[in-house]
C-alpha cells in the first residue's frame, strides 16, 4: 500500500507542475549554453578612427595607432581604458578584437586584459577577464582580487600566440559570465567556442567596461557592445 500511495503522491506532484501558472521556473544554470551568442539591441559601437572621446584614462600611454587602440609602449600598471559615453546593462554582449605583440619588451608577456560590471571606473571593481596573465601562463575570469581568492574560473591549457588576433565575445546574462574566444584568420580560424564561464550569486552588474594590462602590448578594434 506504501508503494502504491507513494506513486499517487508523484502523480499529483505532475500534474500540477504541469498546470497553468505552476510550471517550475528555470535555474540559472538551466540557461542555454549558447544563449546571448547572437541577436540583442546594439548600443555602442567602436572602430577607433575617431579618436578617444567616447573614453577615460590616467596614463597618457594609451592611444590610437594605426586606427586600433594600443596600450602603449610603458607599463600601465592596470591604469585602464574606461568606456564613458554608455554604461553597460545588465545582460549585454561584448564583442571586440584583440592583439598581442612583442612590441619593445624584451619578451612576450600575452596578457590580454578586459574589465567588466565595476561602478567607479577602477581595476578589479567588478570581473576581470584575462587571456594570457602571468606571463601567458594563466586564463581567468575574476571577480576582486584577480591574484588569488577572487578567481572564479581558471584555464591553463590555451595561450596567446604572438601576433594573432583573437575575436572575444563576453555575455553577462542574468548570474553567469560567460567567454568565448576565436581566432581570426589562418588555419584555426572558427567560430566562438566557450573557453570559461562563472555562475555568480552575488553578481557585478555596474555599467563599468574598459580595457586593461600590466605591462603587455595589445592591440583592440571592432568592439560592439549589445543589450540583450
Amino acid at each position: 500500500m506504501n508503494r502504491v500511495a507513494s506513486l499517487v503522491s508523484l502523480a499529483l506532484v505532475a500534474l500540477l507542475l504541469s498546470a497553468p501558472g505552476c510550471k517550475k521556473r528555470p535555474r540559472s544554470h538551466d540557461i542555454p549554453a549558447r544563449l546571448g551568442l547572437t541577436g540583442g539591441t546594439l548600443l555602442f559601437e567602436e572602430d577607433f578612427e575617431k579618436g578617444l572621446s567616447a573614453w577615460t584614462t590616467t596614463p597618457k600611454n594609451w592611444r590610437v595607432e594605426d586606427g586600433r587602440l594600443y596600450t602603449g609602449d610603458k607599463q600601465n600598471e592596470n591604469e585602464g581604458l574606461w568606456l564613458n559615453a554608455v554604461p553597460l546593462p545588465a545582460n549585454v554582449r561584448i564583442e571586440f578584437e584583440a592583439t598581442s605583440v612583442k612590441g619593445n619588451n624584451a619578451l612576450f608577456e600575452g596578457d590580454i586584459k578586459v574589465e567588466l560590471g565595476g561602478r567607479d571606473l577602477a581595476h578589479a571593481s567588478g570581473y576581470v577577464v584575462i587571456f594570457g596573465g602571468w606571463k601567458n601562463t594563466v586564463n581567468a575570469i575574476a571577480k576582486g582580487d584577480e591574484h588569488g581568492d577572487g578567481r572564479l574560473a581558471v584555464d591553463s591549457a590555451r595561450k596567446v600566440k604572438e601576433g594573432v588576433t583573437y575575436r572575444f565575445v563576453i555575455v553577462r546574462l542574468n548570474s553567469e559570465v560567460r567567454w568565448y574566444l576565436a581566432e581570426q584568420g589562418g588555419k584555426d580560424a572558427g567560430e566562438p567556442e566557450l573557453l570559461l564561464q562563472v555562475r555568480d550569486d552575488d553578481p557585478a552588474l555596474g555599467g563599468d567596461f574598459g580595457f586593461n594590462n600590466w605591462n603587455s602590448r595589445v592591440y583592440f578594434d571592432k568592439l560592439r557592445l549589445f543589450a540583450l
